[in-house]
């Protein structure tokens, strides 16, 4: 039940954002399903409800949220998984079991491998940053060439000019994992970022002041952004940030546990 399916090649013309069969009503009605009961669905369950072949249905479904069925509902079986570790003391099979895994070793080992921490080390970074926000850092990659940034923030996130950014580079177009490089910034919206080959996928995360543990580490309604295209050459571009509600995938990626100041 808890095995990956393969990884997809996303085609440039049909990114996140892109138009196709799979927009509006029958993509809502899908992620409705999926977001509603993940723990007790397979991806041809989701094939079912769009009224596609499974083999076209996973296609379509890539090429419009940049990973396939199977990976999107294992997203959002982990995404539950923080939310149940951050918000009581249940023990980690517990929580392992209520989000549809049948052995402990498996989830841990998916938990990390999509999170970056292993999930009893999530509290412990829980309780971290409550007592300390983390501060602007970078994660340095290894190209000396680089992409200049603007970000584009919506008003509600920059209220009062001081929220926390961060702009990271992943192998693939989804927050899944710990980035391979990026920069965490507060307050700047124009910055330089190397470039990384390995990782070419730009993405980020911003996270309004005052914002509680929850948000930093399992925010219901995160405000992201991601280029369509990877990355492989300097030049300037624009990243738009904005709430994709219950369109986008979850953002799996612990940030804070990337800071060691």
């Amino acid at each position: 039940m808890d095995r990956p399916p393969p990884m997809h090649r996303v085609a440039a013309a049909h990114l996140p954002g892109a138009t196709g069969p799979l927009d509006g009503p029958a993509l809502a009605s899908v992620l409705e399903l999926a977001r509603s009961a993940a723990p007790t669905l397979t991806a041809t369950d989701l094939a079912d409800q769009a009224g596609y072949s499974p083999f076209h249905f996973s296609r379509l479904f890539t090429a419009r949220l940049g990973i396939g069925p199977g990976q999107y509902l294992t997203a959002l079986r982990i995404d539950a998984a923080k939310r149940l570790l951050l918000g009581d003391s249940e023990p980690v099979v517990d929580v392992a079991t209520a989000v549809g895994f049948d052995s402990l070793s498996s989830f841990s080992r998916r938990f990390r491998e999509t999170v970056g921490v292993p999930p009893g080390q999530l509290r412990r970074l829980a309780d971290r940053v409550a007592d300390r926000e983390p501060a602007p850092f970078a994660l340095p990659g290894a190209d000396a060439r680089a992409v200049r940034v603007h970000l584009d923030l919506p008003a509600a996130v920059e209220e009062r000019g001081d929220a926390l950014v961060w702009v990271g580079w992943y192998p693939q177009p989804a927050p899944i994992g710990l980035p391979a490089a990026g920069i965490l910034v507060r307050g700047e919206r124009r910055l330089s970022v190397p470039l990384c080959p390995a990782a070419p996928w730009l993405l980020g995360f911003a996270i309004p002041s005052r914002a509680d543990v929850l948000y930093h580490l399992a925010p219901e309604r995160p405000v992201v952004a991601a280029h369509p295209l990877p990355l492989h050459a300097p030049g300037d571009l624009t990243l738009h940030f904005s709430d994709r509600g219950g369109l986008g995938v979850p953002l799996l990626s612990a940030l804070p546990s990337l800071c060691r100041a």
